[in-house]
């Protein structure tokens, strides 16, 4: 029995010492600098949408839609696409995640595919009082 206590013992403790290393967090790389886009419509209903358009770094003029469904007052999904027009190219991308609410500012969290094979965690804060969101690009893939 005293065996059998140790080993639980070692095995509980091996796992905790494992864990330990991730107290840190994800640690992400930004893809770009922060991008500042101007919201040029918002369509309400069951499925809010926002449509939005700025330059983005390395992506050129971009146009998004971001679809919100609310499943709480404060939270709920999205889907959108967006479109990158650079030097006479397009990069396509489309993406899911979610939002949250605090009072009129949105916080969505996306993981974005594009075109070309990489992935994003984009992290908007939409202020409707300015009629603006911020992209925050970090590196998935």
């Amino acid at each position: 029995m005293k065996q059998f206590i140790s080993t639980v013992f070692l095995m509980v403790f091996s796992q905790l010492a494992i864990a330990g290393h991730h107290e840190g967090g994800l640690k992400l790389e930004q893809r770009q600098a922060p991008a500042v886009l101007g919201v040029t419509s918002v369509t309400l209903g069951e499925v809010t949408t926002i449509n939005a358009m700025g330059d983005m770094g390395e992506y050129g003029r971009v146009y998004v839609t971001y679809n919100l469904t609310q499943n709480s007052p404060t939270s709920g999904t999205v889907t959108g696409e967006g479109r990158g027009v650079q030097n006479n190219e397009i990069v396509f991308g489309s993406f899911s995640g979610y939002y949250q609410r605090d009072g009129a500012v949105l916080t969505m969290r996306n993981v974005v595919q594009l075109s070309d094979g990489s992935q994003n965690l984009d992290v908007v804060t939409l202020e409707p009082a300015k009629g603006e969101a911020r992209v925050e690009a970090y590196i998935l893939k």
